[in-house]
């Protein structure tokens, strides 16, 4: 008996479990989901919003120079150069670094922004139209109310004559 207690239990708060209803709907409905993942982003931003790229290129230039001591002598017209001291090398090396640094954003955060400026953008133009149709309105009641005071002070003083 015991065991058909448990087995029926089992099977109920299986069925019925109103957290999995919940997490189907969601994933399954595209508005629930869109909450709920509104929300979540207030509570938990992306970790990792801006991603940071550094590349370094190292380049070596060499300069090679040759230093020696030289004598001229002009003998009948004809130059003989001579050497005096032995040549000396110098290796001058120059190392040049380039560091190209790019980011890349997260775009969901940039989306949510361009999302929300949107949304307030056709509502400021829903209710500048909005209040432009009332402003109408009540210049024309004002308008309708003098011409009617007007019209029933005109039609008691001819009626006084």
């Amino acid at each position: 008996m015991a065991n058909k207690i448990l087995f029926l239990f089992l099977i109920l708060s299986l069925g019925c479990n109103p957290i999995r209803k919940a997490e189907k709907r969601i994933l399954n409905d595209i508005e629930s989901s869109e909450r709920v993942f509104r929300e979540l982003e207030k509570t938990r931003p992306c970790v990792n919003d801006t991603t940071l790229i550094t590349k370094y290129d190292t380049t070596l230039l060499v300069d090679t120079i040759t230093n020696y001591k030289r004598d001229t002598v002009t003998i009948n017209g004809i130059e003989y150069i001579t050497i005096k001291e032995t040549p000396k090398t110098i290796i001058k090396t120059v190392k040049v670094k380039e560091i190209h640094t790019g980011y890349i954003a997260d775009t969901r955060a940039i989306g949510i922004a361009l999302d929300s400026v949107r949304y307030y953008k056709v509502n400021a133009q829903i209710n500048k139209e909005t209040s432009n149709k009332w402003r109408g309105r009540f210049w024309w009641v004002i308008i309708i109310l003098i011409g009617y005071l007007t019209i029933k002070r005109l039609k008691c003083i001819f009626q006084n004559i």
